[in-house]
């Protein structure tokens, strides 16, 4: 198991599907300068990408990571995902069925060398709905990326701004199954929280307060999906400056 330096505390706050659509990217870009957005997710080969990449060179005090996707998006080695966009059915297609390991295997390795070609340097990993922590698809991303990669990772244990709610056991579960083991092992270095999975696409700036008063020592991340300048996740990002 890799050793990571520890630290009293640190709180990065991440957008994803940075390169999904011009909008994604304007608002996303716009949540950093006006702010309390620290970095974004840059997906590689969707309608958006060439215009994130223009961005995230213009901005350099974003910080881009890689943000894999498998599912509910547009291959970059195939004419669509044989499984569509159901992260479970992908889940499911690439533990059971080789013709479909395969494909995602293709897809790790170009979207990274897609990635790499862009010059930007890679501050963390995670992917579009947390395939990552597939059994298969983090094998072949230790494979690909390789040890030398001084990122971080999303491994963090999920927390919630309502524990008590349905998504929080469902999550629990799957923290258990999926996220606790990769976390362990990883010869990177994992978050050690992950906060929004609650409130996708509608963080708000008052539980985030809360929650930041309260965060123990560790390495901690909380996660956005602005989609425009005026959606909530955005404002929310905007409220925290």
């Amino acid at each position: 198991m890799a050793e990571f330096a520890l630290m009293a505390k640190e709180v990065v706050f991440i957008a994803d599907d940075l390169g999904l659509s011009p909008e994604i990217n304007d608002a996303i870009v716009h949540a950093h300068c006006a702010g309390r957005l620290d970095g974004a997710a840059l997906m590689m080969g969707q309608p958006g990408t060439d215009d994130a990449v223009r961005l995230a060179r213009a901005t350099p005090t974003l910080q881009v990571g890689w943000h894999l996707h498998l599912t509910d998006s547009q291959p970059v080695t195939a004419a669509r995902w044989p499984w569509g966009a159901s992260p479970a059915r992908a889940g499911w297609a690439i533990g059971l069925i080789p013709s479909a390991r395969r494909l995602m295997e293709r897809e790790v390795a170009r979207q990274w060398e897609l990635f790499q070609s862009t010059g930007l340097p890679c501050a963390f990993v995670n992917s579009h709905h947390h395939l990552h922590a597939h059994p298969f698809v983090y094998r072949t991303l230790q494979r690909v990326v390789g040890p030398r990669f001084d990122g971080w990772l999303r491994l963090g244990r999920p927390r919630f701004f309502a524990p008590s709610g349905a998504s929080a056991s469902v999550m629990g579960l799957s923290d258990q199954l999926f996220f606790a083991r990769r976390r362990r092992l990883s010869p990177w270095r994992p978050t050690d929280t992950l906060w929004g999975l609650d409130r996708l696409f509608r963080m708000d700036s008052r539980e985030i307060r809360a929650a930041l008063g309260a965060l123990p020592d560790g390495f901690h991340e909380f996660m956005f999906h602005p989609r425009t300048r005026t959606c909530p996740d955005t404002l929310c990002l905007l409220a925290l400056k």
